[in-house]
């Protein structure tokens, strides 16, 4: 149980906010590095709260800028993308992709007002086909965490985002959440309890795994232990990073995952689930197959589309569930979004009970509140304070037999 007081301050993430200041010093995915063209069109990228514009200049370079024009506030997501800078159509003002105003066309000659203005621009960094965004302070952003996949060509890679209508901190306990695989997702495991095949190997072997957490200088490793009636362990590292990546384990070597909730504001999440092979390429029908997505839509920036909301149960199918189906819910991580979604927009953790399979949700919880206290005394956040080895990071999904078997 959270009391209310830390439950907003766990949750709210807009400017001048606590736990917003603190996950501004992180850097964060925005969107996918095909939404920008050179000389294309501009995106709106909402983040915390806040508005943004993102646009590739005709040097291939990405701007990241606040969404209002400096002159009189006209969204620059409605600019012409032309000549190395955004031209806002109200007036013709110009900026280049480090917020300087270059061209004040509306002004009389000789006019010096240009050199004067700037529109708030931020660091990005492109890797692993996403931009990602530094929207702390400080001259300089902290070290850019270059997970593994990062490195690899781009058609190894399928990032891909959904919309959901809830509080970042729901989607974020949700991966931490390994107990619930066996309930909730428990259509989409193999039929047969004693089977150590598929991704999700050896999980429907119990309901209650035991948690096992590791400190980490990111985070921590949260361990789901299960153990089969013929004694074969099955352990299932989940990798949290901060401020909100997991990397989720399954027995899978051709498609791996990581995944984080991303605050647009908050009553509202971008989902990032970001899937990769090492071996070799991997596209989104095979990465869909691989995770069970059933009927989620081919939009990469918004897989998740329902047809219904709250009024109709999220289109929940009580024929399916008559048929064996357990949540009657299309796809498997659909069944995490309607769950999270029924909650509420920000669900009240002062009425909850926890157990002992809330372990890792404790654990984020105490860890992201130690954070807000950190930067209210001027302390080094974790995750920033030293160098880290983001490219060793891998979730792990171990079977280890038993001793009489091996």
């Amino acid at each position: 149980m959270l009391s209310k007081e830390n439950n907003e301050l766990l949750t709210r993430v807009g400017p001048g906010t606590l736990m917003g200041q603190v996950l501004r010093q992180y850097w964060v995915p925005a969107l996918r590095s095909a939404k920008l063209e050179i000389d294309g069109a501009p995106e709106r990228v909402r983040l915390f709260g806040e508005s943004f514009v993102a646009f590739r200049d005709t040097n291939g370079r990405v701007g990241f800028l606040d969404e209002g024009c400096p002159h009189r506030g006209v969204s620059l997501a409605l600019g012409r993308n032309e000549e190395c800078g955004l031209r806002c159509i109200f007036h013709g003002w110009k900026m280049n992709v480090d917020g300087q105003v270059v061209e004040v066309p509306s002004e009389p000659q000789g006019s010096n007002l240009a050199s004067k203005v700037r529109v708030n621009h931020y660091p990005v960094h492109e890797a692993g086909g996403i931009i990602w965004v530094w929207l702390g302070k400080g001259s300089e952003p902290p070290q850019f965490p270059a997970f593994d996949f990062t490195a690899l060509p781009h058609e190894n890679i399928v990032p891909r985002s959904a919309i959901q209508k809830c509080n970042w901190v729901q989607a974020l306990e949700g991966l931490l959440d390994s107990s619930h695989v066996s309930s909730l997702h428990q259509a989409w495991l193999p039929p047969d309890t004693g089977s150590m095949e598929g991704p999700f190997a050896g999980v429907s072997t119990s309901l209650a795994p035991q948690y096992e957490i590791t400190e980490r200088p990111y985070g921590f490793t949260a361990n789901a232990r299960r153990t089969a009636p013929n004694g074969t362990a099955v352990n299932r590292y989940t990798e949290f990073v901060l401020p909100f990546y997991c990397f989720i384990p399954n027995t899978l070597e051709t498609v791996k995952v990581m995944a984080c909730g991303v605050p647009i504001d908050d009553e509202t999440t971008r989902f990032w689930e970001i899937s990769w092979n090492p071996l070799g390429p991997l596209d989104a029908a095979t990465s869909d197959a691989a995770r069970n997505f059933g009927k989620a839509s081919q939009d990469l920036d918004n897989y998740y589309q329902p047809s219904y909301g709250p009024d109709k149960v999220w289109g929940q199918d009580r024929e399916m569930m008559k048929q064996g189906h357990y949540s009657g819910i299309v796809a498997l991580a659909f069944e995490d979004f309607v769950v999270q979604e029924s909650q509420g927009a920000i669900v009240d953790r002062s009425l909850e009970h926890l157990g002992a399979s809330d372990t890792a949700v404790i654990r984020v919880r105490r860890l992201l509140l130690d954070l807000t206290r950190d930067l209210k005394e001027g302390k080094p956040l974790r995750g920033l304070d030293q160098p880290i080895e983001y490219d060793k990071i891998k979730s792990l999904h171990e079977i280890i037999l038993p001793a009489k078997a091996q």
